[in-house]
């Protein structure tokens, strides 16, 4: 059931909470944000981290490419209006969406800076699996709603199966 969620941890690079906002010169080699927009992006190569607990995570950019200063839902150190899809029978099916907080004070609000991004790692229990499907992020506020590159990953058939149905709440 857990592998339904969309954990999606803002911690920098250097793997502190921080909430580091870093200027977009600063963006890894071969990621490539286009100018007056918010992005998401996943890199092409060496997307995927598995730590020394076993724990694993698909690396994300979310790039902020406007004037504007971006505002960010937060719940704790996640970042909200994260769903994460697969591409399946030549249409987009919602596999994960982030689960929301039981405490009322973890919710806030991040500002994130013109011409910065932030480094964010969304949990991935789907990296095992005898199928590759294509897979993309997305972000959603009151004013943007934002889907990154799409990547191939490997899926289990059971999981891709539930691709497109009805996640259940965390209470069910």
């Amino acid at each position: 059931m857990y592998e339904r969620y969309a954990s999606t941890w803002a911690i920098g690079e250097d793997h502190k909470f921080d909430n580091k906002q870093v200027s977009t010169n600063n963006l890894p080699t071969g990621l490539k944000a286009k100018k007056g927009e918010i992005d998401m992006l996943i890199p092409e190569t060496n997307a995927f981290i598995v730590r020394e607990n076993g724990n694993a995570y698909i690396k994300l950019y979310l790039v902020n490419m406007t004037i504007k200063e971006l505002s960010v839902p937060r719940q704790d150190a996640t970042v909200g209006g994260i769903t994460s899809e697969v591409y399946v029978d030549g249409k987009w099916k919602l596999l994960q969406a982030k689960i929301g907080a039981s405490c009322g004070n973890s919710y806030w609000t991040m500002s994130l800076k013109s011409n910065h991004y932030i480094y964010l790692e969304i949990e991935n229990p789907i990296r095992q699996g005898s199928q590759q499907v294509l897979y993309r992020v997305g972000f959603k506020t009151a004013t943007h709603d934002v889907v990154s590159n799409p990547i191939n990953i490997p899926i289990t058939p059971e999981l891709l199966a539930l691709a497109g149905t009805k996640i259940p709440s965390i209470s069910d």
